[in-house]
């Protein structure tokens, strides 16, 4: 009777390495031929530039503040927190910088591409986005990167971004600042009608005698005590006069004393906040600080020959070993009966 081996698949160092040697001409085929496409396809990738620009933003309306307020813990000027990073980024993000950006640019023309195609925006946003990115570095920093297949367009589109973006959160900054503008001069004239007011009402309580309630309070009773004293009535009688005379406004003299001047310090400070809020109006001051400006790049950033080379080789070899494994365990564990018999 003749006996059925069944021969099970068994994959380890060995067999790997027998299956290589069995098979070495056609992998070392496969490896060639992926070698030299590979080189062929890397001289045909069009070779593309690089050029990043860095920005710190600046803390939201610190710079502003700087200008007027006489103590400056931190200096004249201020980087941004994380905070300041974040709505950079997103100001980077939007739609709006991108429109303007393939505007200015003339990204249309410059990627080649139809505007009156029917998905010419998606297009342009895909290439837009595989060509440009935004991203958080070091130290509260952000940096815009732009590959193109020329270093100067890169460069001018790195910098082009970085002005519109300086340009669109001044521009939301100006926009807040007038309301508040707007707002904060009704709430000052308002204050400065009530400062008038109180002036009026303590100029009329002055005029009644009362210059300074403290201090006339303490001579007049000084003075009075030294008349009794020395029995001078008729003295002390005019005294007590003088002293009914300035009680009876003292109380009104004292309220509209400190009225006047909580008034003035409230009038101060919101001066100091419309001057801030002008100069944020006026949209003169950056909403960044550019570290590195984007320069045109003398070397290329891609294709990577010799990265795209190596692996495209060893991952054509790989997959052929991968193919040769697959086949021999199919024909050993699928038809087990047809290996045994051979």
């Amino acid at each position: 009777m003749e006996k059925r081996q069944q021969t099970d698949f068994n994959l380890n160092g060995t067999n790997l390495v027998q299956t290589i040697w069995q098979r070495k001409f056609m992998l070392t085929a496969i490896t060639a031929v992926a070698f030299v496409a590979s080189i062929v396809i890397s001289f045909l990738i069009v070779p593309t530039f690089q050029s990043t620009a860095i920005l710190i933003p600046a803390k939201a309306s610190q710079a502003s503040k700087d200008a007027f307020v006489p103590t400056r813990p931190y200096g004249f000027t201020v980087f941004g927190e994380d905070t300041e990073v974040e709505h950079l980024l997103q100001v980077l993000s939007s739609e709006n910088l991108r429109h303007r950006i393939i505007e200015k640019e003339r990204l249309f023309e410059h990627y080649d591409i139809d505007p009156n195609f029917k998905h010419a925006r998606h297009s342009i946003n895909g290439k837009f986005s595989s060509n440009i990115s935004f991203s958080r570095s070091q130290y509260r920093t952000v940096k815009v990167t732009v590959f193109d297949i020329s270093p100067e367009k890169a460069a001018k589109i790195a910098n082009t971004i970085v002005i519109v973006a300086d340009s669109l959160m001044r521009n939301t900054k100006k926009e807040v600042s007038i309301k508040a503008l707007e707002a904060a001069n009704i709430r000052y004239n308002e204050a400065l009608r009530e400062y008038y007011q109180v002036s009026d009402s303590l100029s009329f309580v002055m005029s009644k005698g009362v210059l300074d309630l403290p201090y006339q309070a303490k001579e007049a009773t000084k003075v009075y005590a030294e008349a009794l004293a020395s029995g001078n009535i008729s003295a002390a009688n005019r005294v007590k006069d003088y002293m009914d005379k300035i009680s009876k406004y003292g109380s009104n003299f004292t309220r509209f004393d400190k009225d006047i001047l909580n008034k003035s310090r409230q009038i101060s400070d919101m001066q100091e906040s419309i001057h801030i809020l002008e100069l944020e109006a006026d949209g003169s001051i950056p909403s960044q600080f550019v570290i590195d400006w984007a320069t045109p790049a003398d070397k290329k950033a891609k294709p990577k020959k010799l990265t795209i080379i190596i692996v495209s080789t060893l991952s054509a070899l790989f997959f052929a070993v991968f193919l040769l494994i697959l086949v021999d365990f199919f024909r050993t564990s699928i038809h087990p009966s047809k290996n045994s018999e051979k």
